[in-house]
């Protein structure tokens, strides 16, 4: 199945915010609920160690993205207090604060103004993640988001929950009805949500829409290679891609990480 570049209508800034804080907020609840990254949790830890750093910026966050539940789990792998940053080029300032305040340790923090991927600033240092978000961006841009974080020296982690794969599509039909289930449900409580989910289903539908839109989008590990391969100084990090698999089923999750070479071959 080929790539298709489509668009999404979560990353149309014409979207009412209320509207697309409607969709993340659908998306944390179901990626925390069914704790969609747990088993890719062991290579998260592994690419922080490699990294050897303490702290994690998230990109494209969205409504929080895992670290409701993953934070925990790296923490318990690494033996490290990973501080973990959240960030959005259309921040959903309520759902940072929920997550950020649901992490005793405090350790979870989140910037308000807008951080482009592409561009990050250096005041945000850390191993860098992008969940369920780098499919959003064409080659170009794709690539220029590893780019960024290999000439500042930052370690860089995707992790897609979706893939183009038949199962996953058929997925994406049910969805319209888990929104309207688990509406009530999500945190935080926004009566915009209730509105645009029960009065007016721009929420169920806009999920459907971006889910099947997703699937067709993103990248399997063979093509994010290629756009590292497609990097000057790409030889600098060390690359592995591939499918970690959700229990028996054929599909789980797509992943990238390229961490800094502590130390160069030296020429002969």
């Amino acid at each position: 199945m080929k790539r298709m570049q489509l668009l999404e209508l979560e990353d149309q800034a014409w979207l009412p915010p209320s509207i697309r804080n409607g969709i993340t907020d659908f998306l944390e609840f179901a990626v925390v609920k069914a704790d969609l990254y747990k088993p890719f949790a062991p290579r998260l830890a592994a690419a922080i160690s490699a990294a050897n750093v303490d702290s994690v910026v998230d990109l494209c966050s969205g409504g929080g993205g895992p670290w409701l539940r993953l934070r925990d789990d790296v923490v318990r792998l690494t033996g490290r207090e990973v501080s973990v940053t959240l960030t959005d080029y259309y921040p959903n300032i309520a759902a940072f604060k929920r997550v950020a305040d649901a992490d005793s340790s405090g350790r979870t923090r989140f910037v308000e103004a807008s951080v482009s991927a592409l561009n990050v600033s250096q005041d945000l240092q850390g191993l860098r993640t992008v969940f369920s978000a780098f499919h959003h961006f064409a080659p170009t841009k794709a690539q220029a988001i590893l780019a960024d974080a290999l000439q500042q020296r930052q370690g860089i982690v995707i992790a897609e929950s979706t893939q183009r794969h038949p199962l996953l599509l058929a997925y994406m039909l049910l969805t319209p009805a888990l929104v309207l289930l688990t509406s009530p449900f999500q945190k935080p409580f926004r009566w915009s949500r209730l509105f645009w989910t029960y009065v007016v289903p721009v929420v169920p539908l806009a999920v459907m829409f971006d889910g099947i839109v997703s699937c067709l989008r993103t990248y399997t590990p063979d093509e994010m290679m290629a756009l590292v391969r497609g990097i000057p100084g790409h030889e600098t990090f060390d690359w592995e891609a591939g499918i970690e698999r959700i229990g028996r089923l054929p599909v789980g999750v797509t992943y990238l990480i390229g961490t800094p070479r502590l130390s160069m071959p030296t020429a002969a």
